[in-house]
């Protein structure tokens, strides 16, 4: 079951919509892992959702330890229904992936997913009184959540991490952008007042030309395609970045993991292009997303 060709064939039949999407690369890279090890892994995928990439893998490779040795953990109940009805020999359990007791009666696994998961760990520290997120809490909160979630990885295991990535310059620094049509400035300035993670601050240069600072410029890019969809009322309350790249490289090192691929993504480039182009001299739009691959030392 864990050969190339089945798997060929188990993609082109069952996966292939998710082509150039997030949950594709992650079922892609994770079933790379399974088949060089060619062994089945017990899997934990903290934040699974519906569990397609869970119940993904598990239904192309198999689960070590009989029934139910892999497990989804989310605090979703209508998507956990939709999980275990479509993958019943999973264990999807209701409940916060920031738990230590829950993580601690898990036991160990092979391989963690966490994908889209930790930046709702960071979003949901947000201060009242700054109106916006506050920023230390989260990082340290998020930091002590992989800290915990690192302990459930058997060593020699591994853990896959797809989420959004800060910019490496400073999140003050200040970024010109044109709108290529009325259309597309109107949307920004509705996202400026719906987006609740920070507040949206911005200059107007001339009737679409605005001076915004990185930061806000990156969750704009990265969110925009949302805006007027039913996925918008979920999206405007999260933020994607949280850690740049130094900082996702130090939490993993740091947790004792050796990073074996670090993988920047773009999907939505060419939408970005159609909305807004940049003046500032050497900017280019963020990347989207990172993927990365780290192996737990033995």
């Amino acid at each position: 079951m864990n050969n190339d060709s089945f798997w060929d064939f188990y993609w082109e039949t069952r996966l292939q919509y998710l082509q150039g999407q997030g949950k594709g690369e992650v079922i892609e890279k994770a079933s790379q892992l399974i088949r060089t090890a060619n062994q089945p892994f017990r899997i934990l995928e903290a934040g699974c959702g519906e569990g397609q990439i869970i119940g993904s893998l598990v239904e192309a490779h198999g689960s070590p330890g009989g029934e139910q040795a892999s497990i989804g953990i989310d605090r979703d109940l209508t998507a956990l229904a939709n999980a275990g009805k479509n993958y019943p020999s999973i264990r999807f359990l209701a409940g916060d992936f920031t738990d230590t007791d829950l993580l601690q009666s898990l036991g160990q696994f092979d391989l963690l997913l966490l994908v889209n998961a930790l930046h709702h760990v960071f979003s949901d520290v947000y201060d009242l009184s700054q109106g916006e997120i506050d920023v230390p809490k989260g990082k340290a909160n998020l930091l002590t959540s992989f800290t915990n979630l690192s302990q459930t990885v058997k060593p020699g295991g591994y853990v896959i991490l797809f989420d959004g990535l800060e910019v490496n310059a400073s999140p003050d620094t200040p970024i010109q952008i044109q709108f290529q049509t009325p259309e597309a400035m109107e949307k920004f300035q509705t996202f400026a007042r719906e987006y609740l993670p920070f507040r949206i601050q911005y200059q107007q240069e001339s009737e679409r030309i605005i001076t915004l600072s990185s930061r806000d410029f990156t969750r704009y890019a990265t969110k925009i395609i949302f805006l007027g969809k039913p996925l918008w009322e979920r999206e405007r309350q999260e933020s994607y970045q949280y850690f740049n790249e130094s900082e996702m490289r130090g939490m993993l090192t740091q947790n004792g993991f050796d990073i074996k691929e670090f993988r920047l993504l773009s999907v939505d480039y060419d939408h970005w292009l159609q909305e807004v182009s940049i003046l500032t001299p050497g900017v280019d739009f963020p990347p989207e997303h990172v993927l990365i691959t780290a192996q737990k030392s033995g």
